[in-house]
């Protein structure tokens, strides 16, 4: 009888060991993901923002040609030509612009390269 007792009591302990394993490397993958997916989100912020930054820069040149453009227009040539915004790889960079110098005495310009803003306001004394 006692050593039925000693089997029935060693397959209980291992059976506990292993639901104990088990629920160790759970919690650890747990973890390990935890962890990847919090790297990741870090590093996908980190490259929307470099990509950002070039668009950025494109929106802010053109945001630049187009205040240029109407500061001419207003003081020497109303029909100069609209500045086209264009390189090699063929980019959606454009922009808008509101000169109210007659009424407010301000112009505002804004670029835009694809989904990224840059605006300019130049404001003349009277």
């Amino acid at each position: 009888m006692k050593n039925l007792n000693t089997r029935y009591s060693i397959r209980n302990t291992q059976c506990r060991l292993s639901g104990q394993i088990f629920l160790m490397s759970i919690l650890i993958l747990s973890a390990v993901m935890t962890s990847a997916l919090f790297l990741m989100s870090i590093f996908i912020k980190d490259f929307r923002q470099s990509i950002e930054t070039s668009e950025s820069v494109k929106a802010f040149y053109a945001a630049d040609s187009a205040m240029e453009w109407q500061i001419f227009n207003t003081f020497n040539d109303p029909d100069a030509n609209r500045p086209i915004m264009q390189n090699l790889n063929q980019d959606l960079t454009d922009f808008y612009y509101e000169n109210n110098y007659l009424t407010t005495h301000n112009i505002k310009t804004t670029g835009v390269s694809k989904k990224v803003r840059r605006g300019l306001e130049v404001r003349f004394s009277e």
